[in-house]
């Protein structure tokens, strides 16, 4: 029978959790390799029906992202080969250095990602529409509130996100300024 737990040193966390934390920033991450939305989705969801389907037992949490990253590029450059897609019509690999900034971009996302997830719905919104690059004007227009109610919400949600993260949330923030 299926494995529905994933064990990261001594810690024993529920499958549908690891897959709620993770799932967004392998796509993103696929994505980057594959240029296609869809695409990237498929190939996460090929990567953690593996996961599910195995007895995997991981030291800590490093080797479990490590697997998990290496997984989903993997499968990347394997459906890219099967599909004998030529390296001049889409990239095949990334230097060393490009993909080490995207793996830290999809974590930083990652751990964003959960941090907002727990702020008000109001507020979360408007810090997504922020970082997509939303001007105060547009995201006010957007959501129907005024200029201020964007202004104070948007405040108080980055003074959450600051206490939550400290001194690193600047730096986790950076990649969508």
């Amino acid at each position: 029978m299926a494995n529905h737990h994933i064990l990261i040193g001594d810690k024993r966390y529920e499958f549908k959790e690891i897959f709620k934390d993770f799932f967004a920033s392998q796509v993103i991450f696929a994505s980057k390799i594959v240029k296609d939305d869809h695409l990237a989705e498929d190939i996460v969801q090929e990567v953690f029906l593996k996961l599910w389907r195995s007895e995997a037992v991981f030291q800590n949490e490093i080797s479990f992202k490590a697997y998990l990253y290496l997984s989903t590029r993997n499968k990347c450059i394997d459906f890219l080969r099967t599909k004998k897609i030529k390296t001049g019509d889409i990239e095949l690999g990334l230097d060393v250095e490009e993909e080490a900034n995207i793996v830290l971009k999809e974590e930083a996302f990652r751990l964003l990602d959960k941090a907002i997830a727990n702020l008000a719905p109001q507020s979360q919104k408007i810090i997504k529409l922020s970082m997509q690059g939303f001007s105060i004007q547009e995201i006010s227009e957007t959501l129907s509130i005024s200029v201020n109610t964007v202004k104070t919400l948007k405040a108080r949600a980055y003074k959450t996100l600051r206490n939550h993260f400290g001194e690193i949330f600047i730096l986790l923030l950076s990649p969508f300024l």
